[in-house]
């Protein structure tokens, strides 16, 4: 099967909003400069789009055809993450908006830990999808993520209030969308 463009942009736009948060809560923490929140949304974006490739790869290789069960797994590793998002949204939770980001090192295990999900999902869309559709994908969220990810260090350095939990919820609504689609596809 093929991700279509629309779902490639529904993809993409689930993943900036999670690099849009990390980016928010970095430039929070410690008066993050706009050349660190730079390298951090560079940072970000590489490690989500290596994840994903890197997630789609590895399922990739044990896929051994057309098998009956392969959107059964899609669908549950999206609902999966979909239903996590969901249960973080709404549990009440006393979380710091601030995360204090020190230098190079710090960048690195936040991207890696902002990635996580990203690799998981690519893990379960490597079951049903060919790795060669995703190029889009992988482009958009390059794009778009970046984007997104300097308007997170903006809005952080400036500390406007940001709905987390209404963004963390949306994307939840994004992944269980696309997992309930490409289970009747």
């Amino acid at each position: 099967m093929t991700l279509s463009v629309l779902d490639s942009i529904v993809l993409s736009f689930a993943f900036s909003v999670n690099m849009f948060l990390v980016s928010v809560a970095a430039a929070k923490g410690g008066g993050m400069r706009y050349t660190k929140g730079i390298l951090q949304s560079l940072l970000l974006i590489c490690f989500q789009c290596a994840f994903l490739y890197v997630g789609l790869w590895i399922t990739g290789l044990f896929r051994i055809g057309d098998m009956e069960y392969d959107k059964w797994l899609t669908s549950g590793m999206l609902m999966i993450i979909a239903i996590k998002l969901a249960v973080n949204a709404i549990k009440k939770q006393g979380t710091r908006d601030g995360i204090i980001v020190k230098g190079l090192k710090t960048m690195l295990f936040l991207a890696v830990a902002a990635a996580m999900d990203t690799f998981i999902i690519g893990m379960g869309l490597g079951f049903s999808y060919n790795t060669k559709g995703f190029k889009l994908t992988i482009i958009t969220t390059a794009i778009l993520g970046f984007l997104v990810s300097l308007m997170g260090v903006f809005m952080g350095r400036q500390n406007s209030k940001v709905p987390m939990r209404l963004l963390i919820g949306a994307e939840a609504l994004l992944f269980a969308e696309l997992a309930i689609k490409m289970f009747f596809e």
